[in-house]
């Protein structure tokens, strides 16, 4: 199982996530959408640089977190706070600007080639480098770290396989320099061949850049192998907040075990 770097800073010390302030805290958040009540008193810390995956059925409020995060929905009770900052109470460009958003249908713009699909956020946000050649550049770059050829910026995401597309979503999630990417089954359109190797290349991504990472995914074996800790939500209620390891071997709940001993027959089947 993956553990945790120790993060270090510019000047050289390191120190353990727990002595930092939470790049993402959820203070007792409720959501509800008409009569249905999505999420109840969710509380959780997540550390700078952690992959966090949540993992749970459909309707548990998985994708509803990852939404309350970046400002795209705003929660009936409770706080969600980014870097110490209350999202209800932050402009939500600004907010935006340094959270990567990658979804599985990518929504990559048809009309636009791959350069310009990477370089939208950036340059509608008036970020400096972004234009002529050293936008081609940054865009090269980018296509590079998610694995792909850079001569791909040259061409509409229509020329492009399901898993490229993918990429390019990750790409262009990753432009403006966020220090927090979420990812609501961003890998879940594309064959199961495809998705391994997208696996791995996130978690080199991931290790490189050591980027704070939130996954929304409904597999339970992706959610194991790609995080330093797992969410398992069912009903809008934490089951489990925990690293991998913690969760196979000690489950802290009836469906929390369901979880991993479908996991486990799956392996077996593999």
């Amino acid at each position: 199982m993956r553990r945790t770097r120790p993060v270090t800073f510019s000047h050289g010390r390191a120190c353990s996530m727990a002595d930092m302030e939470p790049a993402i805290r959820f203070e007792s958040v409720s959501k509800s959408f008409g009569e249905q009540v999505v999420l109840r008193g969710l509380s959780l810390d997540v550390s700078p640089g952690e992959f966090v995956t949540i993992i749970g059925r459909s309707g548990c409020g998985k994708t509803t977190a990852l939404r309350l995060v970046n400002g795209l929905l705003t929660p009936d009770g409770g706080r969600v706070l980014v870097q110490g900052r209350d999202v209800a109470r932050t402009d939500p460009v600004a907010l935006r600007r340094g959270i990567g958003y990658a979804i599985q249908s990518v929504g990559l713009f048809p009309h636009m080639t791959v350069e310009k699909n990477i370089a939208y956020v950036p340059s509608i946000s008036g970020l400096p480098g972004w234009k002529g050649r050293e936008r081609r550049k940054k865009a090269e770059a980018l296509l590079r770290q998610v694995g792909l050829d850079p001569d791909l910026a040259e061409r509409y995401p229509r020329s492009l396989s399901g898993g490229q597309r993918q990429r390019v979503g990750i790409a262009r999630a990753l432009a403006a320099g966020p220090e927090i990417l979420l990812m609501d089954e961003p890998f879940g359109a594309v064959d199961e061949i495809t998705r391994g190797r997208l696996q791995d290349e996130l978690l080199t991504l991931h290790s490189r850049s050591g980027i704070t990472v939130l996954f929304v995914t409904h597999d339970i074996g992706e959610a194991l192998k790609l995080g330093t800790r797992a969410l398992v939500l069912e009903a809008g209620q934490i089951h489990q907040y925990a690293p991998p390891s913690e969760i196979l071997n000690a489950p802290a709940t009836p469906f929390v075990e369901r979880l991993v001993c479908r996991s486990r027959r799956f392996e077996a089947r593999a």
